[in-house]
């Protein structure tokens, strides 16, 4: 009987270490940041953002809000890539309205992330800066 058959299901993607799963990741950023043009764009203002924090001498609480935003925008923008992608295996070259929409909606998830990184971004380190100069 199929049912009892006590053999585990496996696939050769399966992880077999902690090490492997973690080159598998490191792997998909790569990838994302080698593909996707939005992704590397958002890495370089992350950047800035963490350079302007250390020269701005922002408080622990400051850090773990602007790391958070920079971190959500990222995330977002992989799961907007991998929502694309899986769109376009499913669809191919087709133009169906649902692939649009999922599409659309997962690029609304990186838009409200960005804005909310802005504002954050704004309240910490605008007033330090005016601070520098008035």
């Amino acid at each position: 009987m199929a049912l009892k058959d006590k053999r585990k299901f496996t696939t050769k993607w399966k992880n077999h270490s902690f090490i492997q799963a973690l080159k598998h990741a490191t792997d998909g950023i790569r990838t994302v940041y080698k593909d996707e043009r939005n992704f590397r764009f958002d890495c370089w203002a992350g950047l800035l953002v963490v350079i302007a924090g250390f020269l701005l001498h922002v408080t622990n609480n400051e850090w773990r809000s602007l790391l958070l935003a920079v971190f959500l925008v990222l995330a977002n923008e992989a799961w907007n890539t991998v929502i694309e992608n899986i769109v376009d295996l499913v669809c191919g070259t087709k133009h169906q309205l649902p692939a649009k929409k999922a599409k659309d909606i997962a690029a609304a998830a990186v838009l409200l992330s960005s804005f909310y990184a802005i504002f954050t971004a704004a309240m910490i380190l605008l007033p330090k800066i005016w601070h520098l100069f008035f």
